[in-house]
């Protein structure tokens, strides 16, 4: 049994990893939750069964307490300086995306520890390990995947956060592309990683258009493999219907299609139970994981090429 303690309580958090790991009890226990908003972190506490001495409003307070053995930082934003000091403290941790905000964060958390995970659970949905079983890397030809990405759509609830503040972007993130891969086609970047056997995606064309009124437009970007080519051609689309991905991985000796629904609305044995499943075997045995810190670092490092073949500045 695994004592974990969830940092940030937010939509995901409510609607995919709270009910799993309620319901994955031979696994974990969640002792300690913590939210920036205490009124929303006392009830959550409340629903999950944790008492009021596991409440926590900062992280400083969180790791002062020590009753938990793991943590899950499911917190907006970078989040590289939460991983170092649960690393540092000795703590395994899943992470969500973005690991990072600038590949000089990824690499400090890349080197505070081993013993983390992060979050792209396409890599651990059960058609990507049966694909994984009858795919022969060395005859991929070509990876190509196809996002039509409406705003976000969550189940049902009686639960509704806080308004926070619109981020402020700087750096890189400044640009709307760079958040899109870090954001989102983070997941297909990972993916296209895995089913490869790459460890870091190179880019060498891009383009992007479309953007207007603050809002993201369309984004394409590719670059070679070892015996092929990958694309992505990643689509923001405020009235589009329902999220659809697909995925299609063309070899010498036929092609395998993979598709995507919205992911915040699945069944048992998905994507999201099977990364939690392994993220236990990471804090009891140290099972490495599909994409640690070095990983989430190459995609971090992969945005940034995206940006640098647009044309852009970081």
């Amino acid at each position: 049994m695994v004592r974990v303690a969830v940092v940030g309580l937010g939509h995901v958090a409510r609607h995919v990893h709270l009910p799993l790991l309620t319901g994955l009890g031979q696994y974990f226990r969640i002792t300690a939750v913590c939210d920036s908003q205490p009124g929303y972190a006392a009830e959550v506490a409340r629903q999950v069964g944790v008492p009021g001495s596991g409440v926590f409003a900062d992280t400083r307070s969180l790791f002062g307490c020590g009753e938990f053995d793991a943590v899950l930082l499911l917190t907006s934003g970078s989040h590289a300086s939460l991983a170092v000091e649960a690393l540092k403290r000795g703590y395994p941790v899943f992470c969500e995306k973005p690991l990072a905000h600038t590949a000089d964060e990824a690499a400090l958390v890349a080197g505070a520890g081993e013993r983390l995970m992060l979050g792209y659970m396409k890599q651990y949905d059960p058609a990507v390990t049966k694909a994984l079983g009858a795919l022969d890397a060395a005859a991929i030809r070509h990876i190509d995947v196809s996002v039509l990405h409406p705003p976000e759509r969550f189940p049902a609830t009686d639960w509704t956060p806080a308004a926070a503040p619109p981020p402020k972007h700087t750096g890189a993130r400044e640009h709307w592309e760079y958040r899109a891969v870090l954001d989102s086609a983070c997941h297909d970047v990972a993916l296209i990683r895995l089913l490869a056997g790459v460890a870091e995606l190179d880019v060498d064309a891009a383009a992007s258009w479309g953007a207007r009124d603050g809002e993201a437009g369309s984004l394409e970007f590719s670059g070679p493999l070892p015996h092929g080519r990958y694309t992505v051609r990643w689509h923001f689309l405020p009235d589009y219907p329902e999220y659809e991905e697909r995925v299609r991985v063309h070899t010498e000796a036929g092609t395998h299609d993979l598709s995507f629904t919205n992911p915040y609305f699945f069944g048992a044995d998905s994507g999201f139970e099977r990364e939690l499943l392994a993220f236990h075997a990471l804090a009891t045995t140290g099972t490495p994981p599909l994409s640690g810190a070095a990983e989430g670092a190459a995609d971090v490092r992969t945005a940034l090429k995206v940006l640098h073949a647009l044309g852009k500045s970081a």
